[in-house]
């Protein structure tokens, strides 16, 4: 699964860039002679009626479009009309443009299916990770931050992100909530609809240095010592993980966990709240099994969390949690308003990934947040498990980050292209052939340090 949602997302991506190039060159009167996507042996090779080579390669992690030019081909007259380095710059920049920018057009698009769709999603209701978090020992709705409405986790998530590497304070405008009434909500679905506020709007300040600059693993909610509110469940066993704690003391899937040592679990959150805080240590768990109870012992693991912590961990998973139906949210808009909002999705990302990486280059933020080949095949095939409209969503983010990093003044890069030909249009020069030579050796060397950084932080998550 993993490697065919990895496969077709980016030979959809590299298809739709290539044919940005390819129609606006056909537009503009030059001759393609090969639309490649995928590098190295062809799979699937056809000559189209206007002799253009279409190729389909092994390799889908890029592609290209090989047009007629004097530099690399032997021209007859007539050629000479229809070579890409003989048209005028404003055309040669049209063409090389077309690529990033018809990606960018594309992830509008995948946005606004999202939005059409009506994804069902959850408002953000937070809770303090610990009793040091002021503010948030009950349940809180977070309605804005920095000034930003925050309707859905998602866009929680953005507004955070874009304060990554700074040092400031982030403001949050929130409002609390009868956790009590939230229960009976998630216990009795469907009644008591309305959302249990208590009181007025607050603002509440976190001040953070250099946000998140080198954490890679830990949420932004995490760092903040906040996490999302849930009900609190009875403890089920839904699932047991392979070789896991519980598998190996016995545990079953239908067990209703009663107790740790005589302490009564109430709920799901106690549970947690106990099995975290006891990390590698012996236990007594009381189950409810075949309308009788049993003591099991079961000895805990744990894991290191991104504060360096030991969090112990037992190894199951419990029956799907009721969300409230007070804190679902639901938008389902037009299609002219979704495509609105979908355009307006697509150039936020595209903000927020240029101001990242102009935060990188500033040294701000941490090489250690760049991804590769691996972590973008892991992220393909798990939103392909949540669903079409998350595996979407991960597509539209894609095809955004690759137009961006594509528009970059970077030799090799259609954006170092671009850079050439705007300055042929100040100077009315061409960029003289060793100068582009030169420019496109430090273009590999970058793109490929950039590269083995990527690949290097992958293996490193492993």
């Amino acid at each position: 699964m993993t490697i065919l949602t990895t496969v077709f997302a980016l030979a959809v991506l590299v298809t739709v860039h290539e044919a940005g190039h390819f129609f606006v060159a056909r537009w503009c009167g030059v001759k393609v002679l090969r639309f490649s996507v995928g590098f190295g042996r062809p799979i699937f090779r056809k000559i189209g009626k206007d002799g253009t080579e279409y190729v389909f390669a092994w390799l889908p992690l890029g592609g290209y479009v090989s047009m007629m030019d004097s530099r690399n081909n032997t021209l007859s007259d007539s050629d000479l009309k229809v070579a890409f380095d003989l048209k005028s710059p404003w055309k040669r920049i049209a063409i090389v443009a077309a690529g990033p920018l018809v990606n960018l057009l594309f992830a509008g698009l995948l946005y606004a299916v999202v939005q059409v769709s009506g994804t069902p999603q959850l408002i953000p209701v937070a809770v303090a990770m610990d009793e040091s978090i002021s503010g948030f020992q009950s349940p809180q709705r977070i309605l804005a931050i920095d000034g930003q409405q925050t309707p859905t986790w998602e866009a929680v998530n953005i507004a955070l992100a874009k304060r990554i590497g700074e040092t400031t304070s982030i403001e949050f405008l929130i409002q609390g909530l009868d956790e009590q009434l939230l229960q009976q909500q998630a216990v009795l679905p469907n009644k008591l609809d309305a959302l249990p506020v208590l009181g007025s709007p607050v603002e509440r300040s976190f001040a953070v240095t250099q946000w998140m600059s080198a954490s890679v693993q830990a949420s932004p909610m995490s760092q903040l010592g906040l996490t999302v509110w849930r009900p609190n469940v009875p403890i089920k066993v839904d699932y047991i993980v392979p070789q896991g704690a519980a598998e190996i003391a016995g545990l079953r899937v239908g067990d209703k966990i009663v107790s740790i040592n005589q302490e009564p679990m109430a709920g799901y959150n106690e549970f947690v709240a106990f099995v975290q805080s006891h990390a590698d240590m012996a236990v007594s768990v009381t189950l409810e099994r075949n309308s009788g109870r049993i003591d099991v012992p079961v000895q805990l693991s744990s894991y290191v969390n991104e504060l360096g912590g030991r969090i112990g961990i037992i190894g199951i998973g419990v029956a799907s949690i009721s969300w409230p139906q007070s804190i679902r949210f639901e938008q389902q808009l037009g299609l002219v308003p979704g495509l609105l909002a979908g355009g307006q999705q697509a150039l936020e990302m595209a903000g927020l990934t240029l101001s990242f990486l102009g935060r990188m280059v500033q040294g701000l933020v941490s090489v250690e947040h760049l991804s590769g080949p691996i972590s973008i095949a892991k992220i393909a095939g798990a939103s392909a498990e949540s669903g079409f409209i998350t595996y979407i969503t991960f597509m539209a983010y894609l095809s955004v980050s690759l137009g961006v990093l594509n528009l970059l003044p970077v030799p090799m890069l259609d954006g170092g292209h671009l850079l050439y030909y705007l300055v042929e249009v100040v100077t009315g020069r061409k960029v003289p052939e060793r100068i582009q030579a030169f420019g496109l050796r430090i273009g590999m060397a970058l793109v490929f340090s950039v590269m083995i950084i990527a690949v290097a932080n992958d293996l490193m998550r492993l």
